[in-house]
């Protein structure tokens, strides 16, 4: 029998200092778990030498991980949702699972998120703000009320029901993924929200589920990503109104 495989994309931007960690982790717990894996980083506008550390931790220790370079030209800073899409798009996996760089998430969640889609469930969500989740070290205060203030707006607009919508935790079903980043239009920040927006549109079931959390000091989200966000949100819901989900993908 044929084992399940898991595809894990990471979207990556000038993380040369937080990304070999993440991946020496990760790779050590899925083979200790014996779960076959691969590994997409998708690097997009770095500056720093993320590409080249990537390429020679392929080659030392971890042979499943993939890296797809976005081309700097005609980029114009961080293109997280572009990345995440690309490399979704890319996975081969039964499971397509996308994580932040700085493995905020506890990454042992893993094993639960993949009960869920084997029991039904054809989005799963990493969540801060539900029942049984733990925050081990808070962000700063300015965060978390920009990001509260921001999930009441993301509500009222677009996600009504949805506690956490940022959390850099997300795994899919392989039809789910396969429709939703086919249909994906934002390329910023905001792409976390059009992901569920359009996972509505196709009623596929998504579970917000607890997890284990812990803020990095050495994040790369600026606070104008809040706004940024935000901007994204209406433009998410105009698509949504134009039901324009309903059609081809857009360039």
């Amino acid at each position: 029998m044929n084992k399940s495989i898991l595809s894990i994309v990471i979207p990556a931007y000038n993380e040369e200092k937080r990304i070999g960690k993440t991946l020496d982790y990760i790779s050590t717990f899925l083979r200790s778990q014996k779960i076959e894996f691969e590994i997409i980083v998708v690097t997009n506008n770095c500056t720093d030498h993320t590409v080249l550390l990537l390429d020679k931790i392929k080659k030392k220790s971890i042979p499943e991980l993939i890296n797809i370079d976005i081309p700097r030209e005609g980029l114009v800073g961080n293109m997280k949702g572009y990345a995440v899409s690309m490399g979704m798009r890319r996975a081969q996996g039964d499971y397509h699972l996308f994580i932040d760089a700085d493995n905020a998430t506890s990454f042992e969640n893993v094993i639960n998120f993949m009960d869920y889609i084997k029991n039904g469930s054809d989005v799963v969500i990493g969540s801060r703000y539900v029942e049984g989740s733990f925050i081990v070290k808070k962000q700063p205060l300015y965060r978390v009320v920009l990001s509260r203030l921001s999930n009441i707006l993301i509500q009222a607009v677009l996600l009504p029901g949805i506690y956490d919508t940022q959390c850099g935790f997300k795994m899919f079903s392989k039809k789910a993924s396969n429709i939703i980043f086919s249909k994906t239009t934002v390329n910023g920040w905001g792409s976390d929200l059009e992901m569920l927006a359009i996972a509505r549109i196709y009623k596929f079931e998504i579970k917000e589920a607890p997890v284990r959390w812990e803020a990095q000091d050495e994040s790369t989200v600026r606070s104008h990503a809040f706004f940024h966000t935000l901007k994204e949100l209406f433009k998410i819901r105009r698509n949504v109104s134009s039901n324009l989900y309903k059609g081809n993908r857009q360039a």
